[in-house]
């Protein structure tokens, strides 16, 4: 079974080792879209042949424009899973993610929930990069379905996907988000192309986040988080560090 891993990124460098390898260990096949990334991240994609193509949108995050471009792509590679995803965004299960998929796929089911957190940066020091083993801080829990078969009618909504006749199951897992861990100047950057996009006709309900994260300067306080090494999900965080340590042999 082809279990797509497709993600737009911008100025993703240090992430690019950590995705591909993750999805080597969950048996995905990644695709990534780059909207003019200027850190050498496009160079790099290229120089190691992951499959990829670039998109510009003018200097602006424009979600609607970036999604639109996934679901294209994914009708073009046609897989019998994809997962929507970002590069500091990580589904993670025991077994390989696409092992998981097809039990439920055999079960009848065509779109997966699965819960997310988001990891915040507490004041760190993450200066040898390795998000892995340096942030356990995080807040309330969601629930999303962003994973999925290959359907024809297609759509994205933000954080959810849409087609007819969807039955969904639950995938016995945790999507953690590395996004707000980041320093200070990479979400700044972040956030003025989110507010150029706001300032095109985005809705300005899609990445509000980011204007909390500005309030705080980007940096959270322990006191109000939780400590996932304290809960149930403590495991999933050891099965990312497994590909961190690997790669950082």
């Amino acid at each position: 079974m082809r279990v797509l891993c497709i993600l737009t990124v911008w100025n993703e460098i240090n992430y690019l080792p950590l995705k591909l390898e993750y999805c080597k260990q969950n048996k995905l096949e990644p695709y990534f879209i780059d909207n003019m990334s200027d850190d050498g991240t496009w160079e790099w994609l290229q120089e190691n042949n992951i499959p990829s193509h670039r998109i510009d949108t003018n200097g602006s995050f424009d979600l609607r424009r970036l999604q639109d471009e996934i679901v294209k792509t994914i009708h073009k590679l046609k897989p019998d899973w994809a997962i929507y995803n970002g590069c500091d965004l990580f589904p993670v299960t025991l077994n390989p993610l696409a092992d998981e998929l097809q039990k439920l796929d055999r079960q009848g089911y065509n779109t997966a929930w699965i819960n997310c957190i988001n990891f915040f940066n507490t004041g760190e020091d993450n200066s040898n990069f390795d998000p892995f083993n340096t942030y356990y801080h995080y807040g309330s829990i969601s629930r999303f379905k962003m994973i999925h078969k290959y359907n024809p009618i297609l759509r994205y909504l933000a954080d959810d996907v849409s087609f007819p006749g969807q039955k969904a199951g639950e995938l016995d897992g945790i999507m953690i988000n590395y996004g707000n861990t980041k320093n200070k100047e990479e979400r700044q950057k972040t956030l003025e192309r989110r507010r150029k996009a706001w300032n095109e006709g985005e809705p300005r309900g899609h990445g509000t986040h980011y204007l909390e994260g500005e309030r705080r300067g980007w940096v959270w306080n322990k006191e109000e988080l939780n400590d996932i090494r304290n809960s149930k999900y403590y495991p999933y965080v050891e099965k990312l560090q497994e590909i961190s340590n690997k790669i950082n042999k």
